[in-house]
């Protein structure tokens, strides 16, 4: 295994799932919680710090039915905290979250090719500034929501429903249930390359949350608005996955909770 993705390999043994409890920095409380569900392993993983002035999130996923989409979860997620610890000092958010992205992909990719598997993974990352600006990337389902008073937006997931959703084949409610629903069109490890979808939002006065399809998949966007709009972000982490577990989720669900004191 090459240096560099063996150092990455060696952190995602780390734990990156499980419970952080609620935290406040720079006036951004904060809360993230990672559950197996009815899974046999818990195959995503998050982060949720702060680093360079800038607080920075994410959540994996790890593809089912692939070899180790937990390893490649972790290892996504250390990549992460090794190119923002380095990058965010001296380069723009945009810049650093496509290295981001490059970084988790080549490691999975270069893991693969050394141990001949199809380790997988999605990735959703923002980083967000002291203002309320937010960037960002997302490869896969898992999703960003950015939630106010009135409307709640979310990144577009990369998969096959997405694609009939956008063609006007079936509708967003329909989406949800579909047999296909996923079937990514877009992951990490599986090609020397993979494009990344970057968006930037203005989340000042607003709710972020971020989900593994644990949640979104069984969660109406009206339950995820209800409770994050009304809630703590501990509180809201644990409504959401208490939600999901009730509409019978059968997948591992994470979720991240971040608003303004």
């Amino acid at each position: 295994m090459r240096g560099g993705t063996r150092k990455i390999f060696e952190r995602a043994l780390r734990e990156f799932c499980g419970v952080d409890a609620m935290k406040e920095r720079s006036g951004l409380q904060y809360a993230a919680m990672s559950e197996q569900g009815r899974r046999g392993r818990n195959e995503d993983a998050f982060f949720a710090g702060e680093v360079a002035g800038y607080h920075v999130f994410a959540v994996a996923d790890g593809l089912g039915g692939h070899a180790h989409g937990d390893i490649a979860s972790r290892m996504a997620v250390a990549a992460l905290e090794e190119t923002v610890s380095r990058e965010l000092r001296d380069t723009k958010p945009t810049v650093a979250l496509t290295r981001v992205f490059q970084r988790a992909n080549s490691a999975v990719y270069t893991y693969n090719q050394d141990n001949n598997l199809n380790a997988a993974t999605t990735l959703s990352v923002a980083i967000v500034s002291d203002s309320g600006r937010c960037w960002i990337g997302t490869v896969g389902d898992s999703r960003t929501y950015v939630i106010t008073p009135s409307s709640i937006w979310h990144t577009r997931d990369q998969s096959y429903v997405q694609g009939l959703v956008d063609a006007g084949v079936i509708s967003p409610a329909e989406a949800i249930i579909h047999p296909k629903r996923n079937i990514l069109t877009r992951a990490l490890g599986l090609a020397a390359d993979v494009p990344v979808e970057i968006d930037e939002r203005d989340i000042a006065g607003s709710v972020l949350v971020m989900s593994t399809d644990g949640l979104h998949d069984y969660v109406p966007e009206r339950t995820i608005w209800d409770i994050a709009t009304t809630r703590d972000p501990g509180e809201a982490c644990r409504g959401l996955t208490i939600a999901a577990k009730n509409a019978l989720s059968t997948d591992n669900i994470t979720v991240i909770v971040a608003r303004r004191s």
